[in-house]
């Protein structure tokens, strides 16, 4: 009788001694490790991660030129040069695969003469806006104006006329078309490479100084441009609470 009671008390004890022997998470500092979601993460989660850029975006460049001019002194050094400058574009994208662009540009070293536009255009990308390599082609009008110091220059009025210092001007609408790719170095910074073509059709005036009239001529200007620069643009993080969908 006393065998059987001690094999049925084993018995009944061996369920607990075999529980007791499991670690309990927590006391012996140790926690069960979350599991991770296979698939497709739960939309409050993707929403948290998610960000969003802003339509407007602002680029600053320094500029190359190479200008061409047809009709003003013509085979002399004036009539082409190669000058440096800067340009400012403004971005502003109607949709993933098109933006309208606004640019201030300005060219001042290295040539006789001064250079300044502004344009007006669109930008076209056949990839999506969150990729991080996107080419681009733009498509621009604009006006240009040109300004150029003469010396020692013959004022027209005949044999043995004086020669005085002046300035010519020039001012007219052009046509601009160009190519590039832009690279996203972070979420709000990208760097851009572009070469384009300007062609103007301008107005030129000369102005001596003296009593003498102004004298009026038409030429045209072609520029080659290689630009390098920065573009901004700002990024707004969405959370689960002001995500909009």
């Amino acid at each position: 009788m006393g065998v059987r009671t001690a094999i049925v008390a084993l018995a009944l004890l061996l369920p607990s001694l075999a529980s007791a022997q499991r670690r309990v998470p927590g006391i012996d500092g140790r926690r069960p490790r979350p599991s991770i979601p296979e698939g497709r993460q739960p939309e409050s989660i993707a929403r948290s991660q998610a960000y969003v850029r802003s339509r407007y975006s602002v680029e600053a460049y320094p500029l190359l030129s190479r200008v061409e001019a047809s009709g003003v002194g013509d085979g002399s050094p004036s009539s082409h040069w190669t000058s440096f400058g800067a340009g400012t574009r403004l971005d502003w994208r109607q949709t993933d695969y098109v933006s309208w662009t606004l640019d201030l540009t300005a060219s001042y070293l290295g040539g006789p003469a001064f250079s300044e536009t502004v344009e007006l255009g669109t930008r076209l990308r056949p990839k999506n806006w969150n990729d991080r390599v996107r080419p681009f082609a733009d498509l621009r009008v604009g006006f240009e104006h040109v300004s150029q110091t003469l010396t020692n220059q013959d004022l027209g009025l005949g044999p043995g006329s004086i020669r005085s210092e002046g300035m010519r001007y020039g001012r007219g609408l052009g046509v601009a078309a160009g190519a590039g790719a832009e690279y996203f170095l972070t979420n709000t910074l990208a760097m851009t490479t572009a070469v384009s073509v300007m062609r103007s059709s301008m107005t030129g005036y000369r102005f001596t100084g003296v009593s003498v009239p102004t004298t009026e001529s038409s030429y045209r200007l072609t520029t080659y441009r290689l630009a390098v620069g920065l573009k901004y643009n700002w990024v707004r993080y969405l959370n689960p609470k002001s995500a909009t969908y």
